[in-house]
């Protein structure tokens, strides 16, 4: 037999396909206990498993260390589960890891975080997709056993909380190993048949083998695809499963999932009196202010209106007024007392006035010139005596000159 001479590359490429084709290496799990741990910047851990006489490479990735709930420390006795590879650069073995548990965790246990896990990843369990439940619901679904607990305290709480909502059973088995496929069969038949708005899927307390139909993988995903919003209501509070991660709202008990699915009419009731209340006061407070405001445009327009400002007009000359008549009457008064003095002044002055007492007026016949003095006349001349009631001619015969002149016209 001729030997077969191959090269490094040949034969790594060899190991690297015969072991990671192996079915039985891509998903085991090995107990082990972690030494040389290594946590790199990049996030990825690196580490040893070993026992008393062997060890072993291993690597788990930072999305993979991220899902983990158990930290991985220098020490700890731990069972891994994951794929073994062939780095075929170095030529070096490795266990690439998934998921982490404490030693002397049971199967059951193990294969539940397995799953856990995988559909994490896919972001089943994102919280972001969770939807909010509807504040009143017309039609309720209910995906539990017939014959338990769970449907009579539903139907008790609605009906005491909110009886027009309608409530509608799809029986379904809750244990053993048909429960998975009658829950994912009744869901599908809620959506496709009743059409509601919200559904509840729960049962009573048990225990992890009891709950387990909840952590099936089909389950979890109908939960997760369903049209509406998903309550679970599985087992006591401390129970959890994976139909809880995929749900949109966990309730700690079938009671409390009611609760949370209807509102309480009594509370809305109370809730819409003190609205109402609230409501009067505020809308009564909006009217006085605006009924004051109203005032006040009042209060302003009629300060700027035309009719306002006359009738200030008005009141600003009414006392300009009475001064002016005061005035008049004064200005009245004092003329009329005036026209009085100067007309006994005039009748005074007045010939005819004078002549009524004897005085009377000469004048020149001739010239009708006025005789003011004795020497305006010369004797001889014809003069003219005007009285009272009529006139007198006159020839003067004698001058007979009055005072100082006199003595002077004697002496001339």
């Amino acid at each position: 037999m001729i030997a077969r001479i191959v090269t490094i590359n040949q034969l790594t490429s060899f190991l690297k396909v015969l072991i990671e084709d192996d079915e039985d290496l891509q998903d085991l799990w090995v107990d082990g206990e972690i030494s040389n741990l290594t946590i790199a910047r990049s996030g990825h851990a690196y580490f040893t498993l070993k026992d008393d006489t062997t060890q072993l490479s291993a690597v788990m990735w930072r999305t993979a260390l991220a899902r983990q709930r158990m930290v991985p420390r220098e020490g700890d006795r731990i069972i891994a589960h994951g794929s073994v590879t062939f780095y075929q650069p170095r030529g070096n073995l490795q266990l690439q890891v998934d998921v982490l548990q404490p030693q002397g965790t049971g199967a059951l246990q193990l294969r539940l975080e397995e799953l856990r896990q995988k559909l994490e990843a896919e972001g089943i369990f994102d919280p972001s997709r969770k939807r909010a439940l509807p504040d009143f619901p017309r039609r309720i679904g209910v995906v539990t056993s017939a014959s338990g607990a769970v449907w009579h305290d539903i139907q008790q709480v609605v009906a005491r909380r909110y009886p027009m909502a309608e409530l509608i059973l799809s029986p379904a088995l809750v244990q053993g190993e048909q429960a998975p496929e009658s829950l994912v069969d009744a869901m599908t038949w809620l959506q496709e048949t009743a059409e509601p708005d919200v559904i509840i899927i729960g049962r009573g307390g048990g225990s992890l083998e009891d709950l387990w139909a909840f952590n099936d993988e089909r389950v979890v995903r109908a939960i997760f695809a369903a049209r509406v919003p998903v309550i679970s209501a599985i087992g006591h509070e401390t129970d959890t499963t994976l139909a809880d991660y995929a749900a949109d709202m966990r309730a700690p008990t079938p009671s409390a999932a009611a609760e949370l699915v209807v509102p309480d009419l009594a509370a809305i009731d109370l809730a819409l009196a003190d609205a109402k209340d609230r409501l009067e006061t505020l809308i009564g407070r909006r009217l006085d202010d605006r009924l004051q405001l109203l005032d006040d445009l009042q209060d302003r327009l009629a300060r700027v209106s035309p009719a306002s400002q006359l009738r200030a007009l008005e009141r600003e000359i009414e006392p300009l007024s009475h001064q002016l008549q005061s005035a008049i009457r004064y200005r009245l008064v004092l003329s009329r007392t005036q026209v009085a003095g100067l007309t006994e002044t005039l009748d005074a002055l007045n010939p005819q006035s004078m002549m009524g007492r004897g005085y009377a007026f000469i004048c020149d016949s001739q010239t009708g010139a006025g005789v003011r003095s004795v020497q305006d006349v010369n004797i001889g001349d014809t003069i003219r005596a005007i009285v009272r009631d009529g006139e007198l001619q006159a020839i003067v015969r004698d001058i007979q000159p009055d005072g100082p002149a006199s003595h002077q016209e004697s002496g001339s």
